[in-house]
């Protein structure tokens, strides 16, 4: 019973914007490109209009940020350093990331491979 009300529900929101958008004169080319290329290959279009916004703002403001927490956190904990680690082999434990941290980083992938 779920489904089907799902799938109704969809069926007249569908309807409902592409009335919308056929109805409004300035949208008319929008939704004649629509009715020829697909909802489908349309959505996928917005997507990847997304994904490139999101990785052009995440490389512009996001990644200097990172890298600016990284050398402040390599300036407090300098016993985390390669070089540090180099000389004495045992802290490697300390910095390699244990089991949990693998499947943590194994969700978020998943997690980001999705968007």
């Amino acid at each position: 019973m779920n489904k089907n009300w799902k799938a109704i529900f969809w069926k007249y929101a569908t309807i409902i914007v592409v009335v919308l958008i056929v109805l409004n004169p300035e949208m008319l080319q929008l939704g004649l490109f629509i009715d020829g290329v697909g909802l489908e290959i349309f959505l996928m279009l917005l997507d990847v209009q997304v994904v490139t916004i999101l990785a052009t703002f995440l490389a512009r403001n996001i990644e200097p940020l990172t890298i600016y927490i990284k050398y402040f956190c390599l300036y407090i904990f300098q016993a985390l350093s390669w070089p540090s680690i180099k000389e004495e082999q045992k802290r490697l434990i300390s910095v390699t990331p244990g089991p949990a941290s693998l499947m943590h980083l194994l969700v978020l992938s998943a997690a980001i491979s999705m968007l």
